[in-house]
């Protein structure tokens, strides 16, 4: 039985899309950036505000005074994705101009992935 020409498209366009890998997920050298440039003027040991230090993947971990504010695979529930959006105040950058939309999205991205280091 020969396959139908729709039947080879299908398979054309199934072998042509892409799927998602470990790769493309988000990781901590993807968010260390933005953290380093817009938040650890408040966040790292000289500052650390409520005691949250965001200067290293283990520290951001290990959350601030009143306990994690990251949540793997939670970011609704992840207290520094909600201070992003302005869902939680004080809005974070407290100093300074919102994280972008992009930004913020790939935070978000980031969270529900897990929050994966490498």
């Amino acid at each position: 039985m020969q396959p139908t020409f729709a039947a080879l498209l299908m398979l054309g366009l199934a072998a042509a899309t892409p799927t998602a890998t470990a790769g493309d997920l988000p990781t901590w050298a993807d968010i260390n950036p933005i953290v380093t440039k817009r938040c650890v003027m408040c966040h790292s040991a000289q500052g650390a505000g409520r005691g949250l230090r965001l200067d290293s993947y283990a520290l951001a971990l290990a959350g601030s005074k009143d306990g994690p504010v990251l949540l793997p695979g939670d970011p609704e529930g992840s207290e520094l994705i909600r201070r992003l959006k302005g869902i939680s105040t004080p809005r974070m950058p407290f100093l300074g101009t919102p994280l972008a939309d992009e930004e913020i999205a790939l935070f978000v991205r980031w969270v529900e992935a897990g929050m994966p280091e490498e």
